[in-house]
């Protein structure tokens, strides 16, 4: 068994698509898959047979996770806090939650003398292979031994093979940093350029039709935030498919210069809120929140939903703002007073969560000795 968080963007949605620097943080929703041994071989999903046609990031996850010489199969079950649709990232927590639990129920092999992987996926080459499906598997020796459950997983493997999961299900596109701030957990910051060494982690490559997309993330932590503050999340009940939205941008992007000036005023944004979240200045970041909702209204993202949950939140808030693609979706708010700022959103006419911020990332709940390979 094992969970994954789901997400919020906490600043840069859009302008990232443009080469601009963003930060995401977990979120206490989280998404749980458990494995069951079962005698027909394969992995099914409620007892049926996956379909790569209906599911084709999970058919990928399984071709390089699970190994198709075990005597044994596996049904996989879902639940989830994370909604479906919202711009949390639920097709990502089930990626990563998926992608741990598979490694850990099929096992891995290392090296007995210093735990070094002979199998596995990092980001120490080229994502290209990654992409196509080219397993990374090294010369395997006498001091080799399969492990299983916790000594098995990765952080880092799950978010890369949740990447590509995500791109093969969104025909090749998708932002490494849903996946990422769901394995890792803590807040994440996604850019084309090294901001930190300290907080760099990896550099992400994936061709999108004709380009070569490059990414390089950043793992934040969780930041030390003042004591009672959370974020309150609220949903207009209205999906706005992602990819309608950035189209939306770029279009108007061709008459409307202001479009790029709003972009770049964005990216300052993002650096004065990481600035914040490290010295721990809460009204900062409130403020700096609410200014990157302005900016996301300025280039058409926002919709009357949006700024009803927006208004509603704000006399009870440090600050607040859409988060995601917007044109419907959820907003977020920042807030010493969750219970006010959430209900003053559910009169406005939205659903609520509270959230804190920078929750654990993907965790192991329970695994089997032995893993499933001699379950049967």
């Amino acid at each position: 068994m094992a969970s994954a968080p789901g997400k919020v963007v906490l600043f840069g949605e859009h302008a990232v698509v443009y080469g601009h620097p963003a930060i995401s943080t977990s979120i206490s929703q989280r998404t749980t898959v458990t494995l069951r041994p079962i005698e027909e071989r394969g992995v099914h999903l409620n007892r049926v047979k996956i379909n790569p046609a209906r599911h084709p990031h999970l058919a990928y996850l399984v071709g390089r996770l699970w190994n198709g010489s075990m005597t044994t199969g596996v049904d996989m079950s879902v639940q989830s806090d994370v909604p479906r649709g919202a711009g949390l990232g639920s097709s990502a927590a089930f990626a990563v939650a998926s992608a741990t639990a598979l490694r850990a129920a099929s096992g891995r092999w290392v090296d007995a003398d210093n735990g070094a992987w002979h199998e596995g996926y990092a980001s120490d080459g080229s994502e290209v292979e990654l992409f196509r499906g080219e397993e990374r598997v090294h010369q395997r020796t006498d001091t080799s031994a399969r492990v299983y459950g916790q000594a098995a997983v990765s952080a880092e493997e799950a978010s890369l093979l949740g990447h590509v999961a995500e791109a093969l299900s969104q025909e090749g596109r998708a932002s490494p940093m849903d996946t990422m701030t769901s394995a890792f957990g803590g807040l994440v910051m996604l850019s084309n350029r090294v901001e930190d060494a300290s907080t760099w982690v990896m550099k992400r490559t994936m061709p999108m039709g004709d380009e070569q997309r490059t990414w390089d993330l950043h793992h934040l932590g969780g930041l030390h935030l003042e004591d009672g503050l959370s974020l309150v999340v609220g949903h207009t009940g209205i999906n706005a498919p992602t990819t309608q939205m950035v189209a939306g941008v770029a279009s108007r992007r061709v008459s409307d210069p202001g479009i790029d000036e709003a972009m770049q005023a964005i990216a300052g944004l993002v650096h004065r809120g990481l600035d914040a979240l490290k010295s721990g200045d809460s009204e900062t970041l409130g403020r700096t929140m609410t200014e990157n909702h302005l900016l996301l209204r300025r280039i058409g993202v926002s919709h009357p939903k949006l700024e009803a949950l927006v208004s509603a939140a704000l006399p009870t808030a440090l600050g607040a703002k859409l988060t995601g693609a917007g044109g419907g979706g959820c907003m977020i708010a920042l807030t010493r007073d969750s219970k006010a700022t959430s209900e003053a959103i559910e009169l406005a006419g939205g659903r609520t969560w509270i959230t804190e911020l920078g929750t654990p990332g993907a965790h192991l709940e329970a695994w089997p000795e032995g893993g499933f390979v001699h379950r049967i």
